[in-house]
Order: structure tokens, then C-alpha cells, then sequence
């Protein structure tokens, strides 16, 4: 489901709320206000409650806790020689990995791409005709790859950065999002 909400929970179709919170003496309270939190649902639309995200030092944890929410995990999620592509205002960008592109995810964090040789092959205008002129170039990481594409091919633009999970796609027009929400870990 696409939220038209920039939520971290999209299911919900609402905005969110960021908080920044201090757990004291069993109870949250809101740093800012340094009252206690007291959340308000409608147990038919959330029978299982409000789900919280919450960052908290691993030390506070218990060691069986511990365990569970700082195991590592690593698994393949692109072969080398996989061609991605991106667009940058009117030029479409392609590029090859030239080593294997592995997803890595840290407790229930949200997995992260690992660092990946890659090379920026070439560009197409809006018509769908080869820029020139071009340089191909190498990079270690698809995020410095965007970067330096945006810096070389656009230098006027004030940022240079993206999210390689929703710029990159693969030739079937799949995003690296799309790939990793429906990646499974299991072998």
C-alpha cells in the first residue's frame, strides 16, 4: 500500500509523530515536555496496540535481548555484472556492479546495501540518444557513484545525494527497494 504520507508506517495511511522520549521510573516521558506520554487509540483500529520504534544503547538490554537485536546478517542480493539504472533530471544513467552487491541488516533495523565496486557505463538524453561527451568512471558504492554522476553531469544542482534504494533500478524496471521488501533471507 502507498501511503500519501511520508510515514514510517504506510500501513496506517496517517502521519506519524517523532518522538523523543526518556524511559524513567516505568514511564515515557516527552524530553521536550518532561511530562509523561500518554498514548490515545481506538482498540478496533489497533487491536494490538500502537506500534513504537525505539532507539535505546544496547547496554540496556538484557543479554538474551542483546543477542537478538545486534545479530548481523549478510546475503547476496545482486551478482556482479548486474547493470542498474537512474535518472538524474533528463539524462538516464546506466552502470554495472563489478562485484557482488550484498544487503546487510543489524537486528530489525532496516537492511543496508554493503559497499560495492561499481562503474558508470553511460548515459541516454530524453530521446533515448547516447550523451556525449561521457567518462566512464569508477566508484566504490552506488551512493558515491549517484554523487559523483550528480556532480560531474549537473554540478549546478545544490545536492548531489539520493537514497540508492529508490533511484537505482534493474533493467526490468524493479527498484533496489522494491527488491530489498521483497528479499527473503532465507537460503
Amino acid at each position: 500500500m502507498q501511503s500519501a504520507f511520508n510515514s514510517d508506517f504506510p500501513e496506517l495511511d496517517t502521519p506519524d509523530a517523532h518522538l523523543d522520549i526518556i524511559y524513567k521510573d516505568g514511564k515515557f516521558l516527552d524530553a521536550a515536555l518532561q511530562k509523561e506520554i500518554i498514548f490515545e487509540y481506538d482498540q478496533k483500529l489497533f487491536p494490538n496496540g500502537i506500534h513504537l520504534k525505539l532507539l535505546v544503547p544496547l547496554f540496556a538490554l538484557n543479554s538474551e535481548e542483546q543477542k537478538i537485536h545486534n545479530n548481523r546478517k549478510r546475503k547476496k542480493f545482486l551478482e556482479n555484472g548486474t547493470v542498474l539504472f537512474f535518472a538524474i533530471d533528463n539524462l538516464s544513467f546506466y552502470c554495472e556492479l563489478e562485484d557482488d552487491l550484498y544487503l546487510i541488516q543489524v537486528g530489525n533495523r532496516t537492511p543496508k546495501l554493503s559497499s560495492c565496486k561499481c562503474k558508470l557505463l553511460g548515459a541516454d538524453d530524453s530521446r533515448g540518444r547516447p550523451f556525449t561527451p561521457f567518462n566512464q568512471k569508477n566508484y566504490d558504492s552506488l551512493n558515491q557513484l549517484y554523487s559523483g554522476a550528480s556532480m560531474d553531469y549537473f554540478s549546478h544542482r545544490k545536492y548531489h545525494t539520493g537514497n540508492a534504494f529508490k533511484k537505482f533500478s534493474t533493467q526490468n524496471r524493479k527498484t533496489l527497494q522494491y527488491l530489498r521488501d521483497t528479499f527473503s533471507w532465507e537460503d
